[in-house]
């Protein structure tokens, strides 16, 4: 059996106690803390001596809160600031009226554990034979936060400017190996790797520009403040580097709420601001010993406004047929406080993932540690990496495709246009595979045509016909008129059916028998859950912690 435990009970229960702990007896709790700090405070250990938190309020709140409560300044941030308390300091900060949340500064890593080809990106590149017309990437900034990005021969002329946060002052240079992996996916030009064929190893958008963003060091480490700083200065040199699209290869387990954890309003704040934001969804799919875990979504992957992406196997082929979602692609549903719904889909759609070939360095940490999985191009060197951190760029390219075809489009019309064209993969269901398997071409077609009803539904991938599955999510209805898509009570495309505020159900969706939403959602057996989860082995994943018969993870567990 297993008991799902939901955090907001937690959360109850913990402050219930907070009357009468020894650590927070005399002051009220006022701010939004994620549990685990709460325990400390109610136990009255401390993690270490000095903790980094994160406080989102104004400067003339962080100036005085420093002052009042001797805490250190570690930085600032232009959603706040870090501060670096004791225990005690932070239940004083906690029980002050104008500290709304305190956050920890956790750490965030990347997510890495037959690409284009699979995707169909490469029948939508100019100078091929192709019904969508040429387009790639070109005029589209992205933000890599990253590793950093190092010199490699398929990235001359890509990378417009980089920006250290880990060290100040630096050069963005890659230590680690995995922001040049994931650079390579996004907007390499196979430049190293030519062959009588052409490049085996390609990005997506190899006409894209890449903006440098270093946010992890040469262990592939960061802080979540970091990555905050990171997507904060995208928002403001959008308009001067083009940017329109953020890569996020990384993360951590979610502990805080949805409602303030600092990278779920990081992102808010980037996609307000016009910026696709792609997220991996995690590694989190199974356990050491392969049981496989539900709802391992990992942040800022849970945020509703990101396009979360999980990772496709293709067993080596381009044809389709074959193609499975990885077993160590983290499922959805994504659940807690500050959502609409009591659950969220995701991932929100699925790309390869698996064994991809990408631009790397001999200098960094991967290639040093693991040689077994170099590869060597005429001109360049290349290795093979494994993950949803190598997924998440081929959606981030793929979106600047789109943005070519489509300069005007918003947020929600890219992310409705990349979801509602997927292939929905026979045997998962959407808590593993989102709307299903990324598909460029039909993307592409669909916000190029005047009237998407008009639009094609299938195209040839692999030498297999490849459908649409015409399902996606979305968060709000700010679907316009650039794609031909308006938000009624019933919009068709083909034979989708856009239903309500939040969700948008194609034609696989069985009413009555499969699922209800409204105030309760009913689940049904195969359309959410899919065919290929074993309940009694499952471990489910709650905001905070995992709960099976005799097992509770933490937010340390895990790797």
């Amino acid at each position: 059996m297993i008991n799902i435990v939901k955090r907001t009970t937690v959360l109850v229960s913990a402050l219930a106690l907070a009357c009468s702990a020894t650590a927070a007896s005399a002051q009220t709790l006022q701010a939004l803390l994620p549990i685990d700090l709460l325990q400390e405070l109610l136990t009255g250990r401390a993690v270490s001596a000095l903790t980094n938190v994160i406080v989102q309020e104004p400067q003339s709140v962080v100036d005085r809160l420093v002052a009042q409560y001797q805490c250190t300044l570690v930085k600032r941030m232009p959603s706040g600031a870090v501060l670096g308390c004791t225990l005690a300091e932070i239940a004083a900060l906690a029980a002050d009226s104008q500290v709304g949340t305190i956050a920890l500064d956790r750490p965030v890593i990347a997510m890495q554990s037959t690409d284009t080809q699979a995707t169909g990106a490469n029948l939508v590149w100019p100078g091929l034979a192709h019904l969508t017309g040429g387009v790639d990437g070109s005029g589209v900034g992205v933000a890599v936060i990253d590793s950093g990005i190092a010199p490699h021969v398929d990235l001359v002329g890509r990378v417009v400017t980089s920006v250290d946060f880990v060290t100040p002052g630096g050069a963005g240079s890659d230590g680690y190996g995995h922001g040049t992996h994931v650079a390579g996916l996004i907007a390499g030009s196979g430049a190293g790797n030519v062959g009588l064929l052409g490049p085996t190893y390609k990005g997506v958008a190899p006409g894209a520009s890449l903006i440098n963003l270093r946010v992890l060091d040469a262990n592939g480490v960061g802080l979540t403040s970091d990555v905050v700083d990171a997507l904060d200065w995208c928002v403001t040199n959008q308009a001067r580097y083009r940017i329109r699209v953020v890569n996020l290869s990384l993360g951590h387990l979610p502990v805080e709420a949805a409602s303030f954890d600092p990278l779920v309003l990081a992102v808010d704040r980037a996609v307000a601001a016009g910026i696709v934001v792609v997220a991996a969804a995690g590694n989190y799919g199974k356990l050491p010993n392969g049981t496989p875990v539900v709802g391992g979504i990992v942040t800022p992957g849970i945020a509703p406004h990101a396009i979360t992406v999980g990772a496709l196997n293709t067993h080596g082929t381009v044809n389709r047929a074959d193609d499975t979602v990885a077993t160590f692609s983290s499922r959805g549903p994504v659940t807690g406080p500050g959502r609409s719904t009591p659950w969220s889909i995701k991932p929100d759609l699925v790309a390869p993932g698996n064994a991809l070939v990408s631009t790397e360095a001999p200098t960094t940490t991967l290639w040093q540690q693991y040689p077994q999985l170099r590869k060597y191009g005429l001109l360049g060197n290349y290795m093979t990496l494994s993950g949803t951190s190598m997924a998440a760029p081929l959606v981030a390219g793929a979106a600047a495709l789109v943005l070519q075809a489509q300069p005007s489009l918003t947020v929600s019309q890219v992310k409705f246009a990349l979801q509602v064209t997927a292939q929905l993969l026979t045997g998962p269901g959407l808590i593993e595979q989102g709307a299903g398997s990324l598909d460029v071409p039909l993307a592409v077609s669909f916000v190029r045509a005047r009237n998407p009803a008009s639009a094609p539904t299938s195209t040839v991938i692999g030498g297999g016909t490849v459908t649409a599955g015409g399902i996606a999510f979305l968060d709000d209805d700010s679907l316009a008129a650039s794609t031909g898509v308006q938000w009624s009570n019933a919009t068709l495309w083909g034979s989708t059916l856009v239903w309500g505020d939040t969700m948008v159900w194609g034609s696989a969706a069985v009413w009555g028998q499969t699922m209800v939403w409204g105030s309760t959602t009913v689940w049904g057996n195969t359309m959410v859950w899919g065919s290929t989860i074993i309940w009694s082995d499952t471990i489910i994943w709650s905001d905070t912690i995992i709960w099976s018969d005799t097992m509770v993870w933490g937010s340390t567990t895990g790797g």
